[in-house]
């Protein structure tokens, strides 16, 4: 595995002028990818958070790497969605991206966080897992995006107090 170099990368807060590359991002990621009309509608609802993850260019712009878009409420946190460009991916950027969403959440106060999780991304659970979010629940049929048969979603916790 590559190792991430972070140095390499920054993260920000994302804001609705970064709707393109979010929607860019997912869109490549899932099956049903969200549209930038998607990404703005959440943005502005006020709780709802993004960070995304740039790669530094010497001889060219930076390049969206990856983003995190959650959402807090009273002392509750749920990640929405986290996708990685292609290229980007098994770098660790995913984690980098987790691991500032739990800290920004933590910091707000946030007593524990929420996650679904399709049941056949064995990535993104190695991932949670990782981060010591624990399986709470399933959800049938919850993913639908077109196939014959929808997929599972896992519910998953992380605690943060």
């Amino acid at each position: 595995m590559i190792r991430l170099n972070r140095s390499a990368h920054a993260i920000r807060p994302a804001t609705v002028a970064d709707c393109d590359e979010l929607s860019e991002i997912h869109v490549d990621s899932f099956s049903r990818g969200w549209s930038d009309a998607e990404f703005e509608s959440l943005l502005v609802q006020p709780g709802t958070h993004a960070l995304i993850a740039h790669r530094r260019g010497v001889f060219r712009r930076e390049s969206a790497a990856g983003f995190i878009l959650y959402r807090m409420v009273a002392d509750e946190a749920e990640v929405l969605t986290i996708a990685v460009a292609r290229a980007s991916r098994r770098r660790g950027v995913g984690r980098m991206l987790l691991e500032e969403a739990l800290r920004h959440a933590y910091r707000e106060g946030a007593e524990r966080i929420y996650l679904e999780v399709e049941d056949t991304n064995r990535a993104a659970i190695a991932l949670y897992r990782r981060a010591e979010f624990e399986e709470t629940g399933r959800r049938a049929g919850y993913y639908s995006g077109g196939r014959t048969t929808p997929g599972s979603a896992l519910v998953m916790l992380r605690q943060l107090r």
